[in-house]
């Protein structure tokens, strides 16, 4: 929007200066008093009317060519100014001889309308084409500018999609998990169902956003994982810190609760015995590194392939091109390791 502006402001500030010739339509008009009370004509006011005469109507071509709404391509404006040119040049050569004193050498015919031509070229032609270039200029960047709008739309669209592809299994479970306990924990079915309601809070806002807070993903995901933590039961521990520095960095919304599903889904659940979950959060010259760490099954052949590890790398692609990053290690004491490394940046991506 900021670009589309700027080349609005370009395209009017080119026109705007593009000055109509009023001095020299006036000193024309001044002359040609002059000449009609003068006692006798001179060969230098026959001169100066017919230069100024031929530029007022060459200038006036110009900004007529270059205002006109309709002329909106550049063989049309050249066609106008042509005219107004050749014009310029035949009403110079009539306005001198209508006031060239009588029984006053006459110079030779090709040398007026060489004079003219080269003072209209000299004077108006370098504007002429230098106003086309920056017409040419413009509407190319005009043409980026719109192409770029576009690439945004489909691409904020295309995250919504993608964001859509999020695992929403666990709603279901977890509103299934709470009415089963309703009825034999009263107590432990409040404490989930506020979880949820914590979790769908943190959430909500940011499913039709193409980036969210660090600060607002860990929420989510500490709310998410209470919820496991509940119907896991003691075997399943849990640690979210991130430092207050990094908390206003912007994110893919959901890229860290992917990975924590998928540590949840292939390493956690299927692994007996006591689990973990671990997400860390660090900012390292500039690089803001996000990492869920679990002591679950490990890899397996399916980890990797899901729609929700896809969705990640599609996000980070799409927000940050090479400059982010997946990693995907085994841990030497069992489980994965998953880590998103992108830019550090607050307020607003462009």
């Amino acid at each position: 929007m900021r670009k589309d502006l700027t080349i609005s402001h370009e395209l009017k500030d080119s026109k705007a200066s593009i000055s109509w010739p009023l001095l020299p339509m006036l000193a024309v008009l001044g002359l040609l008093g002059y000449a009609r009370f003068a006692s006798a004509g001179s060969a230098w006011l026959a001169d100066s009317l017919a230069i100024l005469l031929a530029y007022t109507l060459a200038q006036t071509g110009l900004c007529l060519s270059q205002k006109t709404a309709w002329l909106t391509h550049a063989s049309q404006r050249w066609v106008v100014l042509v005219v107004f040119m050749l014009l310029a040049l035949l009403a110079g050569m009539w306005i001198e001889a209508m006031f060239w004193p009588p029984l006053t050498a006459i110079h030779a015919v090709w040398l007026l309308p060489a004079v003219l031509i080269v003072f209209i070229f000299a004077t108006i032609l370098p504007a002429a084409i230098d106003l086309e270039i920056r017409h040419r200029t413009q509407a190319s960047l005009a043409a980026e500018a719109s192409k770029h709008k576009m690439e945004r739309q489909i691409l904020e669209a295309r995250l919504v999609a993608l964001q859509g592809q999020i695992e929403p299994h666990f709603l279901f479970n977890t509103l299934a998990n709470t009415r089963a306990l309703i009825h034999q924990d009263a107590a432990t079915a409040e404490q989930m169902l506020n979880h949820l309601i914590a979790y769908l809070r943190a959430a909500m806002p940011d499913m039709r956003l193409s980036t969210t807070t660090l600060g607002q993903e860990l929420t989510r995901a500490a709310a998410y994982l209470q919820i496991f933590q509940i119907r896991l039961g003691p075997r399943f521990q849990f640690s979210v810190d991130g430092p207050d520095e990094v908390l206003a960095c912007l994110i893919p919304p959901l890229a860290v609760m992917s990975l924590v599903e998928n540590a949840i889904k292939h390493g956690i659940e299927p692994q007996p015995g006591d689990v973990r979950i671990d997400i860390t959060a660090s900012n390292k010259a500039g690089q803001l590194q996000i990492t869920v760490s679990d002591n679950g099954r490990g890899f397996q052949g399916e980890l990797g392939s899901g729609v929700g590890l896809l969705n990640v790398q599609e996000r980070l692609l799409a927000l940050f091109g090479e400059q982010a990053e997946l990693q995907l290690q085994p841990r030497d004491s069992g489980g994965v390791s998953a880590s998103i490394i992108l830019p550090a940046r607050t307020g607003e991506l462009v």
